[in-house]
């Protein structure tokens, strides 16, 4: 693999890249891309090519879409591109949910997805029965017999199937199984009154007024085959039916002589008095009065009591009966998936020791406040299931297990990006046994770490890029980290792999990024360089900050060439139009001890600063991509202008004069109260101390803001400002 030429166009965003990535001269390619340019969209890409997917437009699905991925002018193929995508897309559940190898957990999860999908089906058929959410009713099935839903499902549904005619379809579970109810009904007293009304109505089925009988055929038996009789249109073919002496023609008459055999049990006044009691011990207690009512609209299942464990399950399986087809399509994919699920399974368990030996490199390189330990291999990588990993928090002479649901109420956000990392150094170290070239594409794999961690995970880029298998393309959008792996990976990565992503209306392009720090290169051409001169301003004046102080006469002078600034007769301070390229240069070989010299020490810096700023946008379409340096010079002269406009325009010219911290806000703030109506200015000027406030301060030794600024948004402003400018007379 030594060459990747892309060819993208309307892909999540990208409207158009093309690019060639040489890794002949760079093994690792750095790309630093602000926020918005095209790090997401370019990792998706690729994922679309590990699943055979197509690409599109994220929002104008319509567009026409192009991706070519030639790897030496053949197509890539899906087996030599992994991607990492940034950690806060990543899905944190359970631990057992991210660590997975991920072919076996696709194909799992792919079974399992379907298996949920059908389960959920079939529990919210049983909604009405239970009165019950549908997690709850899930649950309620496995309490009752001692087994996951699938495994009742597999042993159950022939026992269900039997069931011709299901009983007890009118009671509510959660009528009778809640906690209250529940609680009463295991009491002593009530129990021994359950067993004496039991006594008495098997007494009384047994005797010849009915033809009920104990065991053998009881109301619910008779209710039932009256149902499947009309059901089936006995009556209506002409055929009778003999009970005991009589003979029934229809199904009124034989509704009816039911009826009439059950009231004569239920109504029966030896039953009626154990009724009576069983009703009194009810309303004494003000919580169970609905329960009162559905017993006595239901006395027929107050013998069931007796046996509370063994009434949940005969409720369960006769609602079940109510579904049959929809179990047997349950049951089906259950016993069709379960041997491809056990051969995975069996794969799963082989990868042992190389989780073992991820553990180590996870225990050795990342810090967190736990040990970690495998608890059930297999579980780890395929399952959902509680408990699979281990976490072991210590603290002095106390030791604490977690696991499952537990550890994410215990894991910090941060603690769970590092854990993440789990995952990727898995896939990681089992490519490594694959003998093709393999692509890497990285995206923003660090954001939001501690600094430890996040060197941690330069450090590990950094020994797997020294494997020859493999390449890495790595996006960023954190100037700081592409700064820091830039020079931590230059053993296998050159400055023809560092890479800027520019962002136009019509296409992204890869240009070349810094080839050096940016600081070393200010101090060492400031004297023949005028952008870095100007550039110095800035840092010049945070190296004073942190060393002298803010009291210092020359860091007083270089703020006065970041706003404009009276003259300051106390410190012997000239006014900011005033400073020239002579006097800031002897700060400068102070500051970096050096002894340079310029051609011209009379210049005015002010002037200098909006002479290159002139340059930068006279010359926008032949350099349409801007550093660093031009970055900088371009903000100063914004601000410049800015400040000038407003000090002219506002009542009291000298009111900025003791002002020596946030100068551009309390300006505009001056101007803002003044001016309140003068909202297109007071626009333009509240960009000006958004895109230049904090460039140029506290953060000047990162830049990342500015980078991340684009050339528009800079260029506008400063043609913006200019119009201003040219209003006033």
């Amino acid at each position: 693999m030594n060459e990747l030429k892309i060819h993208l166009e309307n892909c999540y965003g990208i409207k158009k890249l093309q690019h060639t990535f040489d890794f002949t001269k760079s093994k690792v390619q750095i790309v630093y891309a602000p926020n918005g340019a095209m790090k997401s969209s370019f990792a998706k890409t690729f994922e679309d090519i590990c699943f055979d997917k197509v690409s599109q437009d994220r929002i104008f699905s319509e567009r026409v879409n192009h991706r070519s991925a030639l790897v030496d002018k053949r197509d890539i193929l899906k087996e030599e591109i992994f991607v990492i995508n940034r950690i806060q897309d990543a899905d944190f559940k359970e631990a057992s949910t991210i660590l997975a190898n991920k072919s076996l957990k696709t194909e799992y999860d792919a079974i399992n997805i379907k298996l949920i999908e059908t389960k959920k089906d079939f529990i919210k058929i049983l909604l009405p029965y239970f009165g019950l959410k549908e997690n709850v009713i899930e649950q309620t099935i496995i309490d009752a017999f001692k087994n996951d839903i699938y495994s009742f499902v597999e042993t159950r549904s022939a026992e269900i199937n039997e069931i011709e005619t299901p009983i007890l379809n009118n009671i509510i579970f959660n009528e009778i199984f809640n906690d209250k109810v529940s609680k009463f009904l295991k009491e002593k007293s009530f129990n021994t009154k359950i067993k004496e009304y039991i006594s008495v109505y098997d007494k009384l089925v047994n005797e010849n007024t009915t033809f009920f009988k104990k065991g053998e055929f009881n109301h619910n038996n008779a209710e039932n085959i009256t149902k499947s009789l009309k059901d089936n249109g006995f009556f209506k073919a002409d055929h009778k039916v003999k009970i005991k002496d009589s003979v029934i023609g229809n199904i009124e008459e034989l509704e009816n002589v039911i009826k009439e055999e059950k009231e004569k049990v239920l109504n029966n006044p030896e039953l009626t008095s154990k009724f009576n009691e069983i009703d009194k011990a009810l309303n004494s207690n003000s919580e169970l009065r609905n329960f009162r009512n559905y017993i006595e609209n239901n006395q027929e299942i107050i013998k069931e009591f007796i046996d509370l464990e063994n009434f949940k399950k005969k409720l369960i399986l006769n609602y079940i009966a109510n579904h049959k087809s929809e179990l047997d399509v349950f049951a089906k994919l259950y016993s069709e998936t379960k041997t491809r699920r056990n051969e995975i399974t069996i794969e799963a368990r082989k990868e042992q020791s190389e989780w073992l030996k991820v553990l180590d490199i996870f225990k050795n390189r990342f810090t967190v406040p736990f040990k970690i330990k495998i608890k059930n291999q297999e579980d780890v990588i395929l399952k959902s299931e509680p408990a699979s990993l281990i976490f072991t928090y210590e603290d002095g002479d106390s030791k604490k297990d977690l696991g499952g649901p537990e550890i994410n109420k215990s894991l910090s956000t941060g603690e769970q990006r590092v854990f993440y990392l789990l995952n990727i150094i898995f896939q990681i170290e089992t490519r490594k046994i694959i003998t093709n070239d393999q692509l890497f594409i990285i995206d923003d794999i660090a954001d939001s770490f501690d600094y430890k961690n996040k060197y941690a995970i330069i450090e590990y880029l950094k020994d797997i890029a020294d494997d020859p298998k493999f390449k890495m393309i790595i996006l960023t959008h954190n100037f700081d980290f592409y700064k820091t792996i830039k020079k931590r990976l230059e053993g296998v990565n050159n400055w023809e792999g560092n890479l800027k992503a520019v962002k136009s209306k019509t296409e992204v392009k890869l240009v070349p990024g810094e080839k050096q720090d940016v600081f070393p290169q200010l101090r060492k051409n400031f004297s023949t360089c005028e952008k870095s001169f100007i550039s110095c301003i800035p840092f010049v004046r945070n190296l004073i900050e942190y060393t002298v102080g803010t009291k210092n006469p020359n860091y007083l002078t270089l703020t006065s060439l970041l706003h404009i600034k009276p003259a300051h007769a106390i410190e012997n301070i000239k006014e900011t139009k005033e400073h020239t390229t002579g006097e800031i240069l002897t700060i400068f070989n102070s500051v970096f001890a050096t002894t340079s010299t310029l051609t011209d020490t009379t210049t005015k810096v002010y002037d200098l600063a909006i002479a290159i700023a002139e340059e930068i946008e006279a010359n926008k379409e032949i350099e349409p991509v801007l550093d660093l340096k031009s970055k900088l010079c371009l903000s100063i002269a914004i601000r410049f202008k800015a400040e000038d406009y407003i000090i002219n325009k506002v009542s009291d010219a000298n009111f900025h004069t003791n002002i020596w911290s946030k100068e551009t806000g309390k300006i505009i703030g001056q101007y803002k109260a003044e001016f309140p109506n003068d909202k297109k200015e007071i626009e333009i000027f509240e960009r000006v101390n958004l895109m230049t406030a904090e460039n140029l301060h506290l953060n000047s030794f990162m830049y990342e803001p500015l980078m991340d600024l684009s050339e528009d948004h800079l260029l506008t402003l400063y043609k913006d400002i200019k119009v201003l400018e040219s209003t006033v007379a």
